[in-house]
């Protein structure tokens, strides 16, 4: 009788040891399951992010040959009547001593963005804004790809305090992808721009 009941007893054992077996290889396929999904959106974000980083690069060099052009043409002298002055305190960290709300090394690229065009209509609210939202490429049929925009304008480097110097500003471009109204990811560029004579 002792036979038997040990020979029960080590079948329960024997089904209890394949449950957790059976569990732990579960677990194992989820845990690979959620690293798979997981890298796949990683993959997918960097690749948004990276394309917005093109965008801003893209609208960097556009917005050089306009500039490069106006200077040029003899239209520009310096940059003094183009630079964003506008919401008060989007070039200064500080008005009397006090903070800037609306400095925009304090606002993200949405908050920023907002803030130039506050009526939501896709036009800017302020001037100058050398370009809002602009589209420069094409998609697969060839059409314009209204995901991939940039925007650009200058900022007077010396507004927050220094000497003031016409001839040099800051270049401010972002680039962005979206999908419709919603921005999926974005980045922004600050190059510092000086006239030399001839050009920038």
């Amino acid at each position: 009788m002792n036979r038997v009941v040990k020979r029960k007893h080590e079948r329960g054992a024997g089904l209890f040891i394949v449950i957790l077996v059976a569990a732990a290889m579960a677990a194992l396929g989820l845990s690979l399951l959620t690293l798979t999904s997981t890298g796949s959106k990683m993959a997918g974000g960097l690749r948004t992010q990276e394309e917005a980083f093109n965008a801003a690069e893209a609208g960097f060099e556009a917005t050089r040959a306009v500039l490069e052009n106006s200077f040029t043409a003899g239209g520009w002298t310096d940059f003094s009547w183009h630079t964003l002055k506008l919401p008060l305190g989007i070039d200064m960290p500080t008005i009397l001593g006090l903070t800037s709300p609306a400095y925009f090394r304090r606002l993200t690229d949405e908050e920023l963005l907002g803030l130039l065009d506050a009526a939501g209509d896709g036009t800017p609210d302020v001037a100058p804004v050398l370009a809002f939202r602009q589209t420069f490429a094409l998609d697969g049929a060839g059409a314009t790809d209204a995901r991939l925009v940039y925007t650009a304008f200058l900022i007077d480097d010396e507004a927050g305090g220094g000497i003031a110097d016409p001839s040099d500003a800051l270049l401010v471009v972002i680039g962005e992808v979206r999908q419709g109204s919603r921005t999926l990811a974005s980045t922004r560029l600050e190059i510092g721009l000086a006239f030399q004579g001839g050009g920038t």
